[in-house]
């Protein structure tokens, strides 16, 4: 009986011995792997930063220059109502008349800055994007030029 208790004792001992050591390495490796996590999700976040600051570049919402230019409008108000305005353009049944395409209807708008916007427009079977030219009349309208279509190849 006391070599039972004995071999028991031995038994349970070094069963502690390895599982304090199983527990510490299996911690130090969930520690690696949690740091080189970190890091890697550290440079990820940094390069989506930098991504989008670099589009950001060209656009009205970012460029101080060009809502100086603007002084006097209030540019988070002022990117919607004139977006507003070009959409209600997509209402003509043969398509937007900025367009020189029939059937175009305009998609998604973005404002580079105080002058210039450029946007996506789609028809039956084509699609393409334009830059317009835009302009702010003291009366409190705003008036719109086409500069430049490109449209793509259907495939």
């Amino acid at each position: 009986m006391k070599k039972l208790v004995l071999y028991g004792l031995i038994f349970s001992v070094l069963l502690n011995i390895f599982q304090y050591m199983y527990s510490t390495k299996k911690f130090n490796f969930d520690e690696n792997r949690a740091e080189k996590f970190k890091v890697k999700m550290t440079d990820s976040i940094a390069k989506i930063i930098t991504e989008k600051e670099e589009g950001d570049y060209f656009s009205l919402a970012y460029d101080e220059k060009a809502q100086d230019y603007l002084e006097g409008y209030d540019v988070q108000k002022l990117m919607p109502q004139v977006k507003e305005k070009l959409m209600d353009m997509n209402s003509n049944p043969t398509g937007n008349k900025l367009i020189p395409y029939d059937n175009m209807v305009i998609n998604k708008v973005r404002f580079l800055n105080h002058r210039w916007i450029i946007a996506d427009f789609t028809g039956d079977s084509n699609w393409g994007e334009v830059i317009l030219k835009y302009f702010l009349e003291k009366d409190g309208s705003v008036t719109f030029e086409t500069a430049e279509t490109v449209m793509y190849p259907q495939q």
